[in-house]
C-alpha cells in the first residue's frame, strides 16, 4: 500500500476508535457498536489489497 492511502486509513481508524470510545464513555452503547462494522470493512479493504 502506498504511504498516502495508508496514513489516510490510519487516520480513518483511529477517528473511528476515538468516535467508539467517546460513546462509550458517554455511556451511549448504540452509537459506540454502531462504528464496529467500518472497522469489519476496513480490514477486509485492506486484506483484499494488500500486497503478499
Amino acid at each position: 500500500m502506498k504511504r498516502v492511502p495508508a496514513l489516510l486509513l490510519l487516520l480513518f481508524v483511529l477517528s473511528i476508535i476515538s468516535f467508539g470510545t467517546w460513546q462509550l464513555f458517554r455511556g451511549n452503547l448504540e452509537a459506540a457498536f454502531s462504528a464496529l462494522p467500518f472497522l469489519l470493512v476496513t480490514y477486509l479493504f485492506v486484506k483484499r489489497f494488500s500486497r503478499g
